[in-house]
């Protein structure tokens, strides 16, 4: 009885503690969702559709810290979240974090004239219509960011609507930047 009263309350809660050694970020209510791992995990290699409609393995980006935000044009909180994280993007990239939004919608055609009808003409996405992410994150849930240390491990997640503009958001992202937390990956 237990066991199944452990299970609901997991399930209640949504997928916060999903991976070993979970635990909360900060009491933030921007942060609540916000989940730093107490122990890198590491992911095999998927191979996702560039910029430029070129395959890029997610390999290519290990020796730099990466932030990978999983987004659809049919997703009302990720629409809400681009303008916010197009912003994060130029700055955070200047310092050292590679951020990689990946639309997930089936038809890769649509993504670029949605981005012309936000006022994001210059937002670069890379697509990924047939899942692969979910081979190594779960998907289930967009908005996702998943933030991956130098060596490709992930170290951090969160799965929900994220004001990428809030003060107390950007102070816990400085943490995974180069020059800081580099031994761990954590703010």
């Amino acid at each position: 009885m237990k066991v199944v009263v452990y299970l609901v309350m997991a399930l209640l809660s949504g997928s916060a503690f999903a991976y070993p050694g979970a635990t909360s970020v900060g009491q933030d209510p921007a942060l609540e969702r916000f989940i730093h791992l107490s122990k890198p995990q590491d992911l095999g290699s998927v191979t996702l559709v560039g910029p430029e409609g070129e395959p890029i393995a997610l390999e290519q980006f290990k020796g730099q810290p990466v932030m990978i935000n999983l987004w659809a044009t049919w997703c009302p909180p990720c629409v809400r979240e681009l303008p916010s994280l197009a912003r994060f993007r130029d700055e955070f990239e200047a310092r050292g974090l590679k951020v990689v939004p990946i639309a997930i919608d089936r038809d890769p055609q649509v993504v670029q004239p949605f981005l012309e009808s936000l006022s994001l003409p210059e937002f670069e996405t890379w697509y990924d219509s047939i899942n692969a992410m979910g081979e190594i994150v779960p998907t289930d849930l967009v908005p996702a960011t998943f933030i991956l240390d130098e060596q490709g491990r992930l170290v951090a997640f969160v799965r929900s609507f994220v004001d990428w503009d809030n003060p107390a958001v950007r102070k816990v992202m400085e943490g995974y930047l180069p020059t800081a937390g580099e031994a761990q990956g954590q703010p």
